[in-house]
């Protein structure tokens, strides 16, 4: 009997124009992967985007992810910044 891949839902990142769901996937034999699929719910028309991330992807995402927090708490800080919005 072939066992099925372990998935393990991470959370989903909702706003008005579309969501980022994230999965921890990993096979039987101990190869994993984060999934992340992107997508607009309110549309099903719009195009999905799912993308797998292995070690090194997922190391680049928390170090842009890093950065990201650098730059915000840096503009926060100069008075720069008011609040986190969309441009829409």
């Amino acid at each position: 009997m072939q066992e099925t891949p372990l998935q393990v839902d991470l959370g989903t990142v909702e706003t008005l124009i579309g969501n980022l769901q994230f999965t921890f996937v990993m096979s039987p034999e101990g190869d994993a992967h984060i999934q992340v699929y992107a997508g607009d719910p309110s549309s099903m028309s719009r195009a999905s985007v799912m993308v797998m991330l292995d070690a090194n992807g997922y190391e680049r995402l928390k170090a842009i992810i890093k950065g990201a927090d650098g730059v915000i708490d840096r503009l926060i800080k100069e008075g720069r910044i008011k609040r986190m919005v969309l441009p829409y």
